[in-house]
């Protein structure tokens, strides 16, 4: 018998998936600035990472390519394991790679940071991916959905170009919000995931013991998490 198709993230009611939708849609804000923001940071950034002019655009470079070759691998980890390892991965990351940028000195160290905060981003991008394609808030159009994450990444962009002229000497400052701005959407999204995991463990005991009700019930709001390979599995 061929195994059944089943998601890996399954998203039912509308109350959490509202939440876990904005701050999916946060964290790619966030993706977004952090790939545009150094681009008009100006000499004051050159100046405290000895990076020349013709480097800045490497900055960028790094910072995108990492985000680019990893997405698909972290995705495709997601499928086989769950979320919530990934998600805390790029929070962690991105977070510290962010503070780091403002402590080293020297271009290949602040080069390599930069990736490094590309690669946190690819984490916090796959998985945002994995929740917000298993969302159905409330019927709404996909194309809606759509419309809405490209207007929030668009958004984001124009947010790092822009904070990128305005800070000047303080470019500090502007990485630094990644902090309480990654913590913002990171929050919400752990926290879901992990009540997840608490509930899936709990239907999995009653199934396990012969009293379980078929679905496992379907009371209030909630985001159902798979496990990849293994609930395909199961469910053949």
């Amino acid at each position: 018998m061929p195994r059944a198709e089943r998601p890996v993230v399954t998203v039912t009611g509308t109350g959490g998936g509202r939440v876990l939708y904005a701050a999916c849609a946060l964290s790619q804000f966030l993706v977004a600035v952090g790939a545009s923001v150094v681009t008009t940071m100006g000499p004051a950034l050159r100046e405290a990472n000895g990076l020349r002019a013709n480097w800045l655009p490497w900055a960028v470079l790094v910072y995108v390519l990492a985000l680019g070759l990893l997405v698909l691998p972290l995705r495709l980890l997601i499928r086989r394991t769950r979320p919530l390892p990934v998600l805390i991965l790029g929070l962690w990351l991105f977070v510290q790679s962010s503070v780091a940028l403002t402590l080293v000195s020297g271009a290949p160290a602040f080069l390599a940071f930069r990736a490094v905060q590309g690669a946190g981003a690819a984490a916090l991008t796959a998985t945002a991916i994995a929740l917000a394609l298993a969302l159905d808030l409330d019927g709404q159009r996909p194309g809606r959905l759509l419309l809405a994450w490209s207007a929030v990444i668009v958004a984001g962009f124009g947010t790092g170009l822009a904070a990128g002229a305005v800070v000047g000497d303080d470019w500090r400052w502007a990485l630094w919000a990644n902090v309480p701005l990654t913590a913002t959407a990171g929050i919400p999204l752990v926290r879901l995931l992990r009540s997840t995991r608490r509930r899936d463990k709990a239907v999995g005991a009653r199934a396990g013991s012969g009293s379980g009700d078929g679905d496992g019930g379907g009371d209030g709001d909630g985001v159902g998490v798979g496990q990849g390979e293994e609930a395909q599995d199961a469910a053949a």
